[in-house]
């Protein structure tokens, strides 16, 4: 392979580094990318990516070296090339078209993703197991932003912010007692083969439209095991969030998109209704204080008031997506 040009195409500089470069060769254009995790991490995505291709997943062949590897280091840095997928778009997002065919290209990459193996020396990643310590630690961080904003009354939005707190905080512990009550430990107890790889930050930047229609799954250095309909779900709830209305005709859509595909059953569905109705909204909007009190403004205020109206509406479109609220 000889290269021609390069063009910088995305970076991570939150990452620390990484960066992704689009590179004209002799045998068309490739993607060049840096991966900025530890190198055990990185073949266990590396061996993930290998091996969705090899199960004809939409998602970018890997370009082997010379030696085979499909990988190279230099100067302590780890290096892919991929082929570069030609005419990606994003979907729709004003349409539930859009979002339904987001949906679909989720179930087939977490059908296709069925039965992976990492490789020799791969760190494996799994957060199948880790639920319950991820919806307590959450709980937890509710206390420290009452601690916050009690520390920092005289900003503009610590008063609401301490009004609303009980309301959320309920909503965590209940929660946390629907998930151990419900089957999540049975379905974790499957193990990581049955269920596959979550991609972790799919949405509409990850999942793309190519030329037949069809979605491609990029950016996939995040993947790990976990029950994998925890994409579809962070996928509703972030499109819900965005549009600033829980829209139940939507979210039916999303979700039989999805099913049609890669059937979730009944049992994993309520799993996944109890992962909606954690505070996770809430959550992303108020994190941020815990760095910058000053982020407790009049423009916090706004969005609170945003979110409690929101909220109520998710309440309703969870009970009529059949969620089973426990006391």
């Amino acid at each position: 392979m000889k290269v021609g040009s390069w063009t910088v195409a995305a970076t991570k500089p939150e990452k620390g580094w990484g960066a992704i470069w689009r590179i004209e060769t002799n045998r068309g254009p490739r993607a060049l990318k840096l991966l900025h995790r530890p190198f055990e991490r990185n073949l266990f995505s590396i061996g993930a990516q290998d091996y969705l291709v090899r199960r004809k997943a939409r998602v970018a062949p890997l370009v082997p070296t010379r030696d085979g590897k499909l990988y190279t280091v230099v100067d302590g840095r780890m290096f892919i090339v991929a082929e570069w997928i030609p005419g990606l778009r994003q979907a729709p997002k004003d349409t539930v078209d859009g979002a339904a065919l987001l949906c679909s290209g989720l179930a087939e990459f977490h059908r296709r993703s069925l039965g992976y193996r990492p490789p020799s020396g791969a760190a494996p990643s799994s957060r199948l197991h880790r639920w319950p310590r991820v919806y307590r630690k959450l709980r937890t961080k509710l206390d420290w932003f009452e601690h916050l904003a009690r520390a920092y009354r005289e900003m503009p939005a610590s008063p609401l912010l301490l009004e609303v707190l009980p309301r959320f905080k309920a909503q965590a512990d209940e929660a946390i007692r629907m998930l151990e009550a419900s089957a999540y430990r049975k379905l974790a107890a499957r193990g990581e083969e049955a269920w596959g790889l979550a991609h972790q930050d799919y949405g509409w930047s990850n999942g793309q439209v190519g030329p037949d229609g069809k979605v491609w799954i990029i950016d996939l250095d995040g993947v790990a095991f976990d029950l994998a309909f925890r994409d579809l779900r962070k996928l509703i709830t972030g499109t819900m969030d965005d549009r600033g209305d829980w829209d139940l005709t939507w979210m039916k859509a999303m979700i039989r998109a999805y099913h049609e595909v890669h059937p979730i059953e009944p049992e994993a569905m309520q799993v996944m209704l109890i992962d909606m109705y954690l505070p996770n909204e809430f959550y992303k909007l108020v994190k941020d204080v815990l760095y910058d009190p000053n982020l407790l403004d009049a423009t916090m205020v706004q969005a609170l008031q945003r979110l409690l109206i929101t909220d109520e509406r998710k309440q309703q479109a969870l009970r009529e997506l059949g969620l089973r609220r426990r006391g």
